[in-house]
């Protein structure tokens, strides 16, 4: 039986791009939830500046020492190292528009800016987020030779390559090629998928993925995010949703589908606005 992993970013992603905030003991349920239904790995929080993602303000306070975080500058990794963060993910992207927009700096700045902190963490401990991997609203489609720099420049800093469908327009073919390239450098590969408002197609990038050699897939619970710097980037692909489908078609990961019932509970509460 085929096995994959699910890798929950519902707690940072999914609540980053929210109008208003949540508080402190609300997250910290919402990430114990989650990993009481047997996930492995949550990013719990990313380490930013509070006035660009104030729903992050609190990252030391909700960091409960199991999961990642995300960090973008030797700031936020300083903060994040004092906290007890271990495991980390960083970003980059072959469309200078977007690392203008979400990092303020291109692409080769960002790789001279994570080889003043990143180089000294174990590689395991790393995964290096590819966004707008497949294609871009401001530069058009990502190219091989664009996409082989990206994994290449990840493969200084972590072990596995996160391809992040940012705004809905992965394909199969792009997924099978480029999880081959990654494959080809000695890397593990992850999909970190959108959708606007139809998961079927995320769905079906999924079981490209699997069929690509893909074992681990970026959701969010009750389906919460999406990128607050790229106008209509879409949801990502809820949990509940992959673990249903995952189980369907006889793939085995170690989510509990009745225990997720509580973290779905959390994620209503969230919703509506009631822990604001």
């Amino acid at each position: 039986m085929i096995s994959v992993k699910v890798y929950e970013v519902g707690p940072r992603d999914g609540l980053q791009s929210l109008g208003y905030t949540v508080d402190t003991e609300t997250k910290r349920q919402l990430i114990q939830s989650l990993y009481d239904a047997g996930i492995e790995t949550v990013e719990e929080t990313s380490f930013v500046h509070p006035k660009l993602v104030p729903n992050m303000a609190d990252a030391e306070k909700v960091f409960t020492g199991k999961g990642s975080a995300l960090v973008l500058n030797k700031r936020g990794y300083e903060r994040a190292k004092a906290a007890g963060v271990e495991k980390f993910n960083i970003v980059l992207s072959p469309c200078e528009t977007f690392n203008m927009k979400n990092m303020n700096a291109r692409h080769d700045e960002l790789v001279l800016r994570y080889r003043t902190f990143m180089l000294n963490v174990p590689k395991e401990n790393v995964r290096v987020y590819i966004s707008m991997a497949f294609g871009s609203p401001y530069s058009g489609l990502t190219s091989d030779n664009q996409i082989i720099k990206c994994i290449r420049d990840a493969k200084m800093f972590g072990d596995t390559v996160v391809f992040a469908d940012t705004v809905g327009c992965a394909d199969r073919l792009q997924i099978g090629t480029w999880a081959d390239y990654a494959h080809k450098e000695g890397l593990n590969v992850a999909l970190h998928l959108h959708h606007k408002g139809d998961e079927s197609n995320p769905l079906s990038m999924i079981r490209a993925g699997i069929f690509s050699g893909i074992t681990e897939f970026d959701t969010s619970i009750g389906g919460l995010g999406g990128c607050p710097f790229v106008e209509d980037s879409g949801a990502n692909l809820a949990t509940e949703t992959l673990v249903r489908h995952l189980k369907a078609w006889g793939v085995h990961c170690d989510v509990d589908e009745d225990k997720l019932q509580q973290a779905l509970k959390i994620t209503r509460k969230i919703k509506s606005g009631a822990t604001a």
